[in-house]
């Protein structure tokens, strides 16, 4: 995954962007998004209290991402995210980096981002992360375990807020190998929100659309820890904000199913062709 891509949609999300930054018209928008869901239109995230925690999550349209992320406020700091994931065939057969790729990151505000990327298939390199550490600098790369189809793996984002650093860990349930990454940052770093879903750098490539919605990837399992000690999962004690990719001509791409009634798992999908 491009993380310019990222950083430039969580930062628009952060920063309250509303569907008219892509393009996008409001009208009839929430209905290729699979469960309930309110329209993310002129409203600015970080001061946003309308959405509870057990109501119908907000919708934020956007060209590249689908899936789910905690909080769709920022009166609160992320210090821990983590879900569990089975490693898929490619749906598309082109490169595995032109399909969707598996995303987990905690980000906050314009500029901060620490996210774990798995591509389908597997194999070398199949697992990268990248953490930008200050205002001009990053750290980018690949963990050494090399998953193959139908491995789950565990993979898991930790902030230790009083040494500014984060550590970044990747383990693969079926052979038991591990690797953590850790990173210092600038002190300036925070994270208010946690993201778990699918991305892509573009939807050219997975056109033209399956006939029928096609899964990518199911997030099992999955925990967010704020910096304060308060637990829980994608959404509770905080309302979640739903990502459905759709082009700026109104074509759904990827939308997320609906989340558990724990806000703990989810799948993601190519959707349908219209």
């Amino acid at each position: 995954m491009c993380r310019r891509i990222t950083r430039a949609i969580f930062a628009a999300a952060a920063a309250g962007a509303t569907i008219a930054t892509f393009g996008l018209a409001a009208a009839g928008a929430a209905g290729a998004a699979t469960g309930p869901g309110r329209v993310f239109n002129n409203n600015h995230l970080a001061g946003h209290h309308a959405a509870s925690a057990r109501g119908p999550a907000l919708v934020f349209f956007n060209p590249h991402l689908a899936g789910y992320q905690a909080a769709t406020n920022e009166i609160r700091r992320f210090r821990y995210g983590a879900t569990t994931l089975r490693v898929n065939a490619c749906p598309i057969p082109i490169a595995r980096s032109k399909n969707p790729v598996a995303v987990m990151a905690l980000f906050g505000g314009r500029n901060w981002d620490a996210e774990i990327d798995v591509f389908c298939n597997g194999g070398t390199r199949s697992i990268r992360y990248f953490v930008q550490k200050s205002a001009t600098t990053h750290a980018l790369g690949a963990f050494r375990p090399t998953p193959r189809v139908g491995d789950r793996l565990r993979i898991s984002i930790s902030r230790n807020v009083s040494r500014h650093r984060d550590s970044l860990t990747v383990t693969n349930l079926r052979t038991r190998r591990s690797q953590t990454v850790r990173v210092t940052t600038s002190t300036a770093v925070s994270y208010h929100h946690v993201f778990m879903g699918s991305g892509i750098r573009s939807n050219a490539d997975v056109m033209p659309l399956p006939a029928n919605n096609t899964l990518l990837w199911t997030f099992q399992g999955s925990r967010v820890v704020t910096t304060g000690g308060v637990r829980g999962t994608l959404r509770g004690p905080w309302a979640a904000l739903k990502y459905v990719d759709r082009t700026q001509g109104g074509v759904t791409v990827m939308h997320p199913g609906n989340l558990s009634s724990t806000g703990a798992r989810f799948s993601t999908y190519l959707n349908a062709a219209p």
